[in-house]
C-alpha cells in the first residue's frame, strides 16, 4: 500500500504545513483533510494527485484541524465520507452542502469500505473518534487521526481483525510506550507528544514523516 501524507505539522521543501493531518491511501482514499483547504489543494498539486480520483474521505473526529480541508468536496465526484457516529448536524449539512454527490456514512461500528479497507468502530466519550485500518500482505496497518479515545483502546480493537504491522498518525498523549514493542513499523505524526521518546525506544521501527513524503507499506516496504 501506498501513503501520501498531504498534511502535518511539518512539511519538506515546496509544500505547505501547518497544524492538521491529512494523508492518501492508494491515491483513492483521503483519512482527514488538515486545517485548511488552501494548504491541503497545494499540496495535492504537488503530488499531482486530482480530487477527481478520491473515491472515499474518512473524518477522523470534528476539531478543525482534522476538518478544516473539507472543502475539498466541492472539486470531487461522486464520494463517500465516512464519520464518527454522532457527529453534530452542522458538519453533516456542511458536507452535504459541498457535493450533491455525496453519501455520509456513520461508522458506529466497523464498516467495510473495500475488500482491504475498513473503517473502525467509533470509540471515545469526549471525542468520538475513528480510525482507518488496511489490510496487507504483512498485517494491518492502522491510520489514526489523534488517537483520543487511546492509541491502546485503537489497537485492541483493530486486533480483533488482524495482527498490526504499522501505526501511522496522531497519538496524542499516549504514553503506554512499552504497548509499541511487537508493532514492527511504528510512524507518529501530527499531535504525537512523545514521538522524541518513541524514537528513542523503538530507532528500528521508528520513523518520522512530514507533508510532501510518501510511504510504501507491505511488499518491499520504503
Amino acid at each position: 500500500m501506498n501513503i501520501k501524507i498531504l498534511y502535518d505539522n511539518t512539511a519538506i521543501d515546496g509544500y505547505v504545513s501547518g497544524w492538521g493531518f491529512s494523508v492518501l491511501v492508494d491515491d483513492e482514499t483521503m483519512f482527514d483533510t488538515g486545517e485548511s483547504e488552501e494548504g491541503l489543494m497545494s499540496n495535492m498539486r504537488k503530488f499531482g494527485v486530482e480530487p477527481s480520483q478520491i473515491k472515499q474521505i474518512i473524518l477522523s473526529h470534528e476539531d478543525w484541524d482534522h476538518v478544516g480541508g473539507i472543502g475539498v468536496l466541492k472539486q470531487c465526484g461522486a464520494i463517500d465520507v465516512y464519520l464518527p457516529a454522532g457527529v453534530s448536524c452542522e458538519l453533516k449539512k456542511t458536507i452535504e452542502g459541498l457535493n450533491s454527490g455525496v453519501t455520509t456514512v456513520e461508522a458506529g461500528c466497523e464498516t467495510s469500505i473495500d475488500k482491504s479497507k475498513f473503517v473502525t468502530a467509533t470509540l471515545g466519550e469526549d471525542k468520538k473518534e475513528v480510525s482507518l485500518a488496511v489490510r496487507t500482505n504483512k498485517g494491518l496497518v492502522l491510520i489514526t487521526g489523534c488517537a483520543h479515545p487511546g492509541l491502546d483502546k485503537i489497537m485492541d480493537a483493530v486486533r480483533t481483525a488482524g495482527d498490526i504491522y504499522a501505526v501511522v498518525g496522531g497519538f496524542h498523549g499516549f504514553d503506554k510506550l512499552e504497548l509499541l514493542a511487537d508493532i514492527p513499523v511504528i510512524i507518529p505524526c501530527h499531535c504525537t507528544k512523545q514521538s522524541a521518546q518513541i524514537l528513542d525506544m523503538y530507532p528500528e521501527q521508528a520513523r518520522l514523516v512530514a507533508a510532501g513524503m510518501e510511504i510504501h507499506l507491505g511488499d518491499n516496504d520504503e
